[in-house]
C-alpha cells in the first residue's frame, strides 16, 4: 500500500490535509449527528494516525463542537466537513470518506482503501434505509458499540 497518498480537500480547496501513513481503520456510522451533519443515511469514515496528519488551510477552517469530546472542522468558505477530532482517542483523526480525493487528483486508489469493519451505532439509525446486505457486524444500543443480532 502507498503510504503517502491519504488526501482530502474541502469542496473549495480552500483547506486540505495529507497522511503519510495507513490509515487505523475505516467505519460506517448511522448515529443522528453524523445523519444531520452529512445530510445522509450514514456517513463513512476513515481514521488516520494524527501524528501523521498535515493540515493546509486552517485559516480557513472553523470548528464546531457537538459534544463535550468532538470537534469537528468546517471549511468557512464552502462548509464543507474537513475532518473530526475526539478526546478520548487523541491518536485519530477521522476524516468523511467523501472529502477524500479521488487517485486521479491525488488520492488513494481503490485497491488501497482498507475494508469497512462495520456499521455502528445502528440503533439510531434512519428508520427510511435498510442497511445494506454486506454482511459486515452490525453495531448499536446505548453505547452503538454493542453487538446487535444478525
Amino acid at each position: 500500500m502507498n503510504k503517502s497518498h491519504w488526501r482530502a480537500a474541502c469542496y473549495c480547496g480552500a483547506a486540505s490535509l495529507l497522511c503519510s501513513a495507513a490509515p487505523r481503520g475505516f467505519m460506517h456510522c448511522h448515529c443522528g449527528q453524523c445523519r444531520r451533519l452529512s445530510g445522509a443515511a450514514f456517513s463513512s469514515w476513515l481514521s488516520l494516525p494524527a501524528e501523521d496528519v498535515q493540515i493546509e488551510g486552517q485559516a480557513a477552517l472553523r470548528e464546531y463542537t457537538p459534544t463535550a469530546n468532538g470537534q469537528r472542522f468546517f471549511c468557512a468558505r464552502c462548509g464543507s466537513h474537513l475532518y473530526t477530532v475526539d478526546a478520548r482517542m487523541p491518536e485519530i483523526i477521522g476524516v468523511p470518506a467523501g472529502a477524500l480525493l479521488s487517485a486521479e487528483a491525488g488520492g488513494p486508489a481503490v485497491e488501497d482503501w482498507p475494508s469497512a469493519s462495520g456499521h455502528y451505532f445502528c440503533s439510531d439509525g434512519a428508520p427510511w434505509v435498510a442497511l445494506p446486505g454486506d454482511k459486515l457486524p452490525r453495531r448499536g444500543g446505548a453505547d452503538g458499540m454493542s453487538p446487535l443480532p444478525d
